[in-house]
């Protein structure tokens, strides 16, 4: 089955999938222009403003927008119209989610900021000699800093009152807004000085004081914020370069087989049912299943393992992968946006754009933090033009200037999403997708861990556990198998092919069947080389064979079946020939996770639909006490939400399409990577290699990330509860504590750069 025609690349799995059911589209597009965390809550307020927006989420550090939106009350020219009116652009059609363009983009935009930096850093410096040492002893004095501040103010700070215009015409107001206010003033303030100086008569002009200028102020304060935002831009590239690896994952070109000839198209022209042909050492850029051809694959990017894995003629392979050895032959069964990576990608990028609740504090503290601060810095200003207290000459004009410029709330605003995206694209690396920010936070408060039991504390298929033959001096225990394997291969039942997969190594040659009968619900019979065998459940072989059966073969049966295996046998007309146990087998890290996760204080459940005694011996080898069996999807739900009803922070663990329910109702929700896609879109945290073990490491991960968030956000509270009322000459009655509008630009540049680099930090530990 084709991609349907018009169907973008970008579309996330949510839209994709079942696009006619719903008008409801959800879809990530990068943004350009927003330059600090606060535009984010702008724009994030003005798009949910507009008619058929269901739901908004703007992620600053990753410069994108999440957006739900009513597809035939709102069209997504609308939705880049309405971002261009506020002064923001959205990026739509297939190459905005290129990695190489947006690569592209963020180095342009880098180079941009860089350019504007060296002209205001060139044209500053003398501005600021002039002011800091030669104040009043060169003539011409303020028309030298007037002209030298032009491009500072018109070029290299443009963007800033352009920016904070659009936002005034719609009611908005962010960074921008005060810095665009306080330079202004500055500058204002300092141009009609040098005009009413030159009007003034020479006598006048020679007999009086030169006037205080603040050009110095408005260039230095635009100087120091636009290297704040190289610097922190630079940091930000890095801290999403989780998503630019896995984008650089999938192969720019493939070659397929069309018309019996290989040749070599772009990966995206991919089609469902192509033959990829992919050689030593390219990657592969298609989910599909191996037609011909043996090699071994790195599949470390995808799952976490470093051992290559061996592929033969139906394995299964994924895109992003590294072919190491043999040419393969390789059906495509998912392309573009269908395959793994491209679902890894899309979930990153959701969970960029969620948030958590400690992030909802923070967005409504900032979208009313900066009207605040600008009546703070009106009414510093006004008490200091009223009461002056023997203040410094222009002193009020000072701490309007300091309040709007030491307040803006980058600190406070980058505090969260910073920390989230170093640590959910660090989690990415480790094979930890998750999916909702929130699922994040919460895994650092978890009570309860419900696991499933099939697919995720066990391998979810049968494997022979035990086989035990009874030769004699007529047959031999090659007969036997070569009759086992025989009969298997022709049978239907579930665990035929567990007992031909244990067998297969054997080389052994199927002998011909005669006369093959199938008994449901028995087993099977046949008839090779004169003889006739029957293989089948236990209980009807030892039926069969009643009451020569031996004490000694019901005891190795007995023990199988305590130990919550299934037991199968094979017999001829007059005796027992072997006795299997098939047993789904408990992952080899289940029994140390759980034993580590009670050690850390968490209650540990199990739930199964399996029955009871299975369950329960499943359970004691895996030292779980609480264990409910027979589990229905309703049940699985009703006893997490028993246990939320206690207060109890619940995470479920699951696989299946059973678990899907209960995954959704969940805190917090792991699914198995080698699960269904139900169960993984339904779970915020999706484990990519399917080994609980990485549970740990999410929870480690959650603590470590929100542990980071707190310490952002207690010095972006910290530095506004200390630097405004500094600001505002509070402290000028009592010790003549004064603040330079230089120095306030200075701070509040570098704490928006000291919270990126403490969240960049995060990706350091261990």
């Amino acid at each position: 089955m084709h991609k349907p025609v018009g169907m973008p690349e970008n579309m996330t799995t949510e839209q994709s999938k079942d696009p006619l059911s719903t008008p409801i589209h959800h879809n990530t597009y990068p943004v350009m222009g927003m330059t600090c965390a606060a535009c984010a809550v702008s724009l994030e307020r003005y798009l949910g403003s507009q008619t058929g927006v269901e739901k908004v989420v703007v992620s600053y550090p990753n410069q994108s927008v999440y957006v739900g939106f009513n597809i035939e009350k709102i069209t997504e020219a609308r939705l880049s119209e309405a971002a261009k009116e506020i002064g923001y652009e959205l990026l739509l059609g297939d190459s905005a989610k290129d990695g190489t363009k947006a690569a592209l983009r963020a180095a342009l935009t880098l180079q941009k900021l860089k350019s504007k930096l060296l002209v205001a850093a060139l044209c500053t410096a003398p501005i600021f000699t002039l002011s800091m040492f030669f104040m009043n002893r060169l003539p011409h004095e303020g028309l030298i800093q007037l002209l030298l501040s032009l491009p500072v103010i018109l070029f290299a700070g443009r963007n800033f009152y352009t920016s904070a215009v659009k936002k005034l015409k719609h009611k908005q107001t962010n960074m921008d807004t005060l810095v665009a206010i306080s330079t202004a003033t500055a500058f204002l303030y300092s141009a009609y000085q040098v005009a009413l100086y030159y009007l003034q008569t020479p006598n006048h002009q020679h007999n009086h004081h030169h006037p205080h200028y603040y050009f110095e102020s408005a260039t230095v304060i635009i100087t120091l914020i636009l290297l704040g935002k190289y610097f922190e831009e630079r940091a930000k590239n890095r801290s999403a370069h989780a998503i630019n690896e896995l984008l650089s994952l999938q192969p720019s070109h493939a070659t397929v087989v069309r018309n019996n000839q290989e040749i070599s198209i772009p990966s995206s022209e991919i089609l469902l049912g192509d033959f990829v042909i992919i050689k030593p050492g390219e990657r592969i850029p298609v989910d599909g299943k191996v037609r011909s051809g043996d090699s071994h694959i790195d599949e470390s990017a995808i799952t976490g393992e470093p051992l290559p894995a061996a592929k033969t003629k139906g394995s299964q392979v994924f895109a992003g992968t590294i072919n190491q050895q043999g040419t393969l032959k390789i059906l495509a069964q998912k392309v573009g946006s269908q395959t793994l990576l491209s679902q890894i990608v899309a979930r990153v990028e959701q969970a960029l754009g969620s948030k958590p609740q400690i992030q909802h504090l923070a967005d409504r503290i900032s979208s009313v933090f900066v009207p605040t601060v600008v009546i703070l810095a009106v009414a510093s200003a006004l008490f200091w033009t009223l009461f002056p207290l023997n203040s410094p000459t222009g002193f009020a004009l000072t701490t309007f200037i300091n309040v709007l410029i030491i307040a803006c709330p980058c600190a406070l605003g980058l505090a969260t999403p910073t920390a989230l995206t170093v640590g959910i694209g660090k989690g990415a690396k480790q094979g930890i997708l998750v999916k909702d920010a929130q699922a994040l936070e919460l895994a650092s408060k978890l009570t309860d861990i419900v696991f499933d039991k099939t697919g995720t504390l066990t391998q979810g298929k049968p494997e022979v556990e035990a086989l035990q033959t009874f030769p004699d001096g007529k047959t031999l225990e090659s007969n036997i198998l070569e009759v086992l394997y025989t009969l298997e291969k022709q049978s239907e039942h579930p665990l035929a092919q567990a007992i031909i997969n244990h067998l297969s190594a054997m080389n052994i040659v199927p002998t011909p069947i005669q006369h093959f009968t199938n008994l449901p619900g028995k087993g099977i019979t046949a008839e090779l080389r004169g003889s006739t065998y029957k293989l089948g459940s236990w209980d009807w072989i030892n039926a069969e064979l009643a009451p020569h059966g031996s004490l000694e073969h019901r005891a190795i049966a007995e023990d199988l079946l305590n130990q919550a295996q299934t037991v199968i046998a094979l017999c001829n007309e007059s005796r027992l020939l072997a006795i299997l146990g098939i047993a789904d087998s408990i992952k080899k890290e289940a029994k140390t996770t759980v034993s580590a996760l009670q050690q850390q204080g968490y209650r540990v459940h199990m739930l199964t639909g399996d029955n009871p005694q299975t369950a329960q011996k499943i359970a004691a080898q895996l030292g779980i006490n609480s264990v409910i069996a027979q589990a229905l999807p309703n049940t699985k739900f009703d006893f997490i939400r028993q246990l939320q009803s206690q207060n109890r922070i619940v995470a479920m663990v699951g696989d299946g399409i059973n678990d899907a329910q209960a995954l959704a109702q969940a805190d917090v929700s792991f699914a198995m990577g080698t699960g269904t896609a139900v169960a993984m879109e339904s779970a915020g945290v999706t484990l990519t290699g399917g080994q609980i073990s990485q549970i740990p490491q999410a929870i480690v991960l959650s603590k470590q990330t929100l542990r980071t968030i707190h310490m952002n956000l207690l010095w972006a509270f910290g530095y506004n509860v200390l630097a405004i009322p500094l600001a505002m000459g509070v402290f000028l009655p009592f010790g003549g504590f004064t603040l330079n509008p230089m120095i306030a630009g200075a701070a509040m540049s570098f704490s928006s750069i000291s919270v990126v680099l403490n969240s960049l930090w995060l990706s350091k530990r261990n």
